[in-house]
């Protein structure tokens, strides 16, 4: 063999192992990438665009110090109950309240209307039988039980009432006009 036919061939042989390795190294990056990707979390996306959530950063406490009245009073509701009187009249204001919210759907007008009709009391309406004074309505007007039952009838009518007595505000007030005894305090010795 030439000289240059050697030299030739040593070429050829470099060009091979040059090639082999640059396969090579191209083979050993696709593994590391791969791996990498194993060993990360998966990436959410949206839209298969990849979204990054950072954890949620803790907020610095503040303090600052209170530069109020030292010996301004202190208010606790419930700390001491109503007066009967008093516990009473705010009854009657929670139950009209919340009955001035109804006052304009149809069939509570309709219901009122009824009652004004039967009773021929202009004021007849559901605060007033949900007042103290229903017992005294029921002996006066028998006829009262016969028209709430006739709208007690009317599922809108019925789902209207239901509302307002799912109000627990109201049912309370009920309780207290109506007299049922409320639980109290054991007497402290």
């Amino acid at each position: 063999m030439s000289k240059t036919s050697r030299f030739f061939l040593g070429v050829i042989i470099v060009g091979l192992a040059f090639i082999a390795g640059v396969r090579a190294y191209r083979f050993y990056e696709s593994r590391v990438e791969a791996q990498q990707q194993e060993s990360q979390t998966p990436t959410m996306t949206f839209n298969n665009v990849p979204v990054q959530q950072l954890p949620p950063q803790q907020e610095e406490q503040i303090y600052k110090t209170w530069t109020g009245d030292p010996t301004a009073n202190e208010f606790y509701l419930q700390d001491t109950p109503l007066p009967p009187d008093q516990q009473k009249a705010q009854a009657r204001a929670t139950v009209v309240s919340i009955l001035d919210d109804y006052k304009n759907t149809p069939e509570i007008q309709s219901f009122y209307t009824d009652l004004r009709e039967t009773t021929g009391q202009a004021d007849m309406d559901l605060s007033v039988l949900s007042g103290e004074k229903l017992p005294q309505l029921l002996k006066e007007y028998p006829q009262l039980q016969q028209v709430v039952n006739e709208h007690a009838k009317d599922p809108a009518f019925a789902q209207v009432v239901q509302e307002i007595f799912n109000n627990p505000q109201f049912v309370e007030s009920i309780k207290i006009l109506q007299g049922t005894p409320q639980p109290q305090a054991p007497a402290q010795k």
